[in-house]
């Protein structure tokens, strides 16, 4: 029976030593590997490297030392031991992934922008050079200083070769290529890097689609520059098929467009500035893909496209303020807009503009346009200079009257041409009548003593000012029979 338990012990025991051991190599070796791929360049990391290949070899000789070792206490010290080192290098690993590294990155057919974005974020002078390529894209870097896998610690200044694409005045032949596969010609032009090419579709009964039907220049040598037509046939209208859209994102406008071509898909172009973008990359499509389009529906494919200098103007007034004000941003162009209420546009939305939608323009460019604060709706007002204040806030145009009234006090409001809570119209001129109060009748005052004229003005609801003590009245200030407002006063002079 014991010795039955010292067998089961002694398993475990095995068990216990080799897992440890495998799990010591194993981690050991993904280490030695993780170094040696993220160590960017050998000679700079070599000390590195040759620590870790010194890990393997330990954890191999105990790999070794575990399977021929007998001694129950020298196993259980191997296998330990086995347990740190695979801790160790998992460890590292984890460490190693977590912790970011800075090298120099190889900026090879990179566009400068991105290249010029590291190189602030690590303050380092950043120098260009610029040279034709028939390789690297324009705006893309074709060589550069510092070696990739070098420390950015070490990396004060970089210089990077650009590249300003093919050269576009270097000759090539252009022959005839009446008759050619559109397929054919458009390899043709991206390996002579002609920048000027315009191919046109047109249906034809004898010529079959997608060849190749005239060319206004044949020439044994052409400036890459310069202008050449091309139409294409689309083969006979009856015998058209149904498209399924492609993935037209990230091709350049004249790929873009020869594809739509020859599908017989119209199109119009628009521009969004993007300065990490190729000028003429697809950046949007507005009929996505895998779309199927029949030869009978007329539907129109807008590309938009990535340009630094120029941009479309959307549909600005289904945009709120806070859009425009983000797409202006972002597209680098400048809103001069003042704000104004009106009855028919929402608040924060476009009144006018001085640009049409669609219209393309540089960038940094300001465009001019009115913002709505939306309506204005007439309010219960007590006295007139409250209406006048409110008016003036509002921009409202209003019109005040005066009549007499004797049931309206003095001062108070009699009509009013917008009720509490109704729109007032951009064309609209509040009209409002205040009333003078009550009316009065001027008497006739002269000849009466000065007792019986004030006494007259009394009774038709006016004052009287006297000139002089005594006497009868010799003048009053205003007319028999003038009609004025109720407690206006009339001046008297009296006689000696």
């Amino acid at each position: 029976m014991e010795d039955n338990l010292d067998i089961k012990k002694r398993d475990k025991l095995m068990i216990f030593t080799f897992a440890s051991l495998a799990l010591s190599l194993v981690s050991t070796i993904t280490y030695m590997i993780y170094t040696i791929a993220t160590s960017g360049s050998f000679v700079d990391h070599v000390v590195s490297i040759i620590g870790v290949i010194i890990l393997v070899v330990f954890a191999i000789l105990l790999v070794v030392a575990g399977f021929f070792i007998e001694n129950k206490k020298a196993k259980i010290f191997i296998a330990v031991a086995s347990l740190i080192l695979a801790f160790y290098s998992i460890f590292q690993v984890i460490i190693g992934i977590s912790k970011p590294k800075d090298f120099m990155p190889d900026f090879t057919n990179t566009n400068i922008n991105k290249v010029i974005s590291w190189a602030e974020k690590r303050d380092i002078d950043l120098y260009q050079k610029y040279a034709h390529s028939d390789k690297i894209d324009e705006n893309h870097v074709i060589d550069q200083s510092i070696k990739e896998g070098t420390a950015v610690k070490k990396i004060k200044e970089l210089t990077v070769t650009v590249s300003k694409g093919p050269d576009s005045t270097k000759k090539t032949n252009v022959g005839n290529m009446v008759g050619w596969d559109l397929d054919d010609v458009i390899d043709f032009i991206d390996k002579n890097h002609l920048t000027n090419v315009t191919i046109k579709f047109e249906f034809s009964d004898t010529i079959e689609k997608d060849k190749i039907i005239s060319q206004d220049v044949i020439k044994d040598e052409i400036e890459r520059k310069e202008p050449i037509t091309l139409v294409s046939s689309l083969g006979k209208e009856k015998d058209l098929k149904d498209v399924k859209i492609a993935n037209l994102i990230g091709m350049d406008t004249f790929h873009a467009t020869v594809y739509l071509g020859r599908n017989n898909i119209k199109y119009s172009l628009e521009y969004a500035y993007d300065k990490d973008k190729d000028e003429g990359t697809v950046l949007k499509q507005s009929i996505k893909k895998w779309t199927i389009i029949s030869p009978n529906e007329k539907k129109q494919m807008v590309l938009t496209l990535a340009s630094i200098k120029q941009v479309t103007l959307p549909d600005i007034y289904k945009m709120t303020k806070d859009e425009l004000l983000e797409w202006a941003t972002k597209n680098r162009v400048r809103l001069d807009y003042r704000e104004e209420f009106d009855d028919s546009v929402k608040d924060g939305y476009v009144i006018s503009c001085n640009y049409d939608k669609g219209a393309i323009i540089p960038v940094n460019t300001i465009i001019d346009m009115k913002l709505s604060k939306g309506q204005v709706k007439m309010i219960e007002f007590t006295d007139i200079d409250s209406f006048r204040k409110w008016a003036s806030e509002k921009e409202i145009t209003y019109n005040i009257e005066y009549e007499y009234s004797d049931d309206v006090e003095k001062g108070k409001v009699i009509s009013i041409s917008h009720k509490k809570g109704q729109t007032i119209k951009n064309t609209d001129t509040v009209e409002i009548v205040i009333s003078y109060g009550g009316n009065a009748t001027i008497p006739n005052l002269v000849g009466l003593s000065k007792q019986d004229a004030n006494d007259k003005c009394k009774k038709a609801n006016i004052k009287c000012s006297f000139t002089g003590d005594s006497g009868t009245v010799t003048k009053q200030s205003m007319a028999p029979d003038s009609t004025v407002p109720a407690g206006t006063t009339v001046t008297v002079t009296l006689s000696n």
